[in-house]
């Protein structure tokens, strides 16, 4: 989870792209507390949800005549609506689990009920001994992941998709598109495809999907077009070494954002969701919108549907990793800054309480240590694919990520079972929450080795 930005209102305008001043003939712009000044009443009953609302309440100077007056009111009070909605929609944990007592994780493995990480080739389900094989392993990974976030509804349908705009450059094309998520929800996402390369195999290239942090602007951010930070705008910036790269907006962030209240209430659209299907978590749904991504990258006659890898920061980490253990077409991850063990985790309720991201995991608040699974369990569902962690030592949005030297032990255990040594790589530095020039440039060569060769 990122540090909160500025929020950032839709424009001024009435449903369907009216525009409120156009409905109100053109009269002059107040804000809110012009209108509310003269309207006591109203304002004892108003209360905005943040800074932007004041931009989205509009009236009409006291010279005006009275139906025009009337109209003001009728939009303020359609406003204040707007707003009362907004906060009843911010996601609660507690809300949650009172509507859905029956959504908790039920299955018990070895490493429930302890303190400290279990070695993840010991992993077996309460009365199973130890998986005899890696694949069995695997499968009971994942399924004991399934049990905490919820099932998947992965849509395998037609994609629908569209090309919105494009723009070229000096070394690729841009284009902003357009596919289907789930059935009937658009997805938008930014696609940069090289102009040359020198990793073209059989006439197709290696492709990178691009997760964003947890930033307002989701997908531009990751594309450089907005809020920049270039060392983050990884779409371009592996457009440029010669991959064809795509950065979608994540379900609650860029176009897919609810905005009002706190700032974790663009998480609201958890309300949404979890009304239409309680046991389907955000974060099983960002792993399907990858999975949706995966096919229109590999549905390009550009790329090379056997070599495609993930990068993520933050919340893009997270996301590349869980995308990883349910979709073994992503061949490759570059994990920056993405996890804290649950075990070690200081503010574990970041999962569900300030977001809704997994609210099954808040079954073990206050006992982190009944959890069924920890991180450590999701880098070994990847293995034997290539996996590179960047972990920051300092970080304090991910604090006490564990003991990472047992970490790294503990998976290069199971990727030589694997018979994959040097296909996990942990690089961990002394410095806070960012992706360093030091980290990028390990990513850089561990992500050539594996998909330009």
């Amino acid at each position: 989870m990122h540090a909160s930005p500025k929020f950032a209102g839709r424009d001024a305008g009435a449903p369907g792209g009216r525009s409120l001043k156009r409905m109100l003939g053109g009269a002059r712009i107040l804000t809110c507390s012009d209108v509310l000044l003269h309207h006591p009443k109203m304002a004892r009953n108003v209360r905005l949800q943040s800074p932007s609302a004041s931009a989205h309440v509009i009236g009409v100077a006291g010279a005006v005549n009275r139906s025009a007056r009337y109209s003001c009111l009728a939009v303020c009070f359609w406003l204040a609506g707007l707003s009362v909605t907004a906060q009843s929609n911010e996601w609660s944990f507690d809300q949650y689990r009172k509507a859905h007592p029956e959504q908790i994780p039920r299955l018990r493995t070895s490493q429930s009920g302890k303190t400290n990480l279990e070695p993840a080739l010991d992993f077996c389900r309460a009365g199973e001994r130890p998986a005899k094989n890696n694949e069995q392993l695997r499968e009971r990974l994942r399924a004991a992941w399934r049990d905490v976030l919820g099932r998947s509804t992965r849509n395998r349908g037609p994609l629908n998709a569209r090309i919105l705009e494009e723009t070229n450059f000096s070394d690729f094309t841009r284009k902003k598109i357009e596919y289907v998520g789930d059935p009937g929800e658009p997805i938008r996402a930014w696609l940069f495809i090289p102009r040359s390369a020198s990793s073209i195999r059989n006439g197709r290239l290696p492709a990178v999907l691009c997760l964003h942090q947890t930033v307002r602007s989701g997908k531009d951010q990751c594309a450089g077009v907005a809020e920049p930070k270039p060392e983050l705008a990884f779409g371009p910036l592996l457009a440029g070494r010669g991959y064809v790269t795509l950065c979608p907006d994540a379900v609650c962030f860029g176009e897919r954002y609810q905005v009002g209240g706190s700032f974790y209430c663009h998480y609201g659209d958890a309300v949404r969701i979890y009304q239409g299907d309680a046991g389907r978590s955000i974060m099983s749904k960002m792993v399907d919108d990858a999975m949706r991504a995966v096919d229109y990258l590999s549905a390009l006659p550009e790329v090379d549907p056997k070599r495609i890898g993930a990068i993520g920061h933050s919340h893009g980490g997270y996301g590349t990793l869980f995308s990883m253990a349910f979709d073994e077409r992503i061949k490759v991850g570059i994990v920056s800054c993405g996890f804290t063990c649950f075990r070690a985790d200081p503010t574990p309720d970041r999962w569900y309480r300030r977001t809704g991201l997994i609210p099954r995991l808040g079954t073990f608040e206050g006992k982190m240590e009944q959890t069924p699974v920890d991180f450590h369990h999701l880098f070994a569902a990847i293995a034997p694919r290539f996996l590179f962690l960047s972990v920051a030592l300092k970080d304090s949005i991910f604090p006490g990520v564990g003991d990472v030297e047992w970490i790294n032990r503990d998976l290069q255990s199971v990727y030589r079972r694997e018979k994959a040594t040097g296909q996990f790589e942990l690089y961990a530095f002394d410095c806070a929450h960012a992706f360093t020039p030091e980290a990028r440039d390990r990513a850089w060569a561990f992500l050539d080795r594996q998909l330009r060769k």
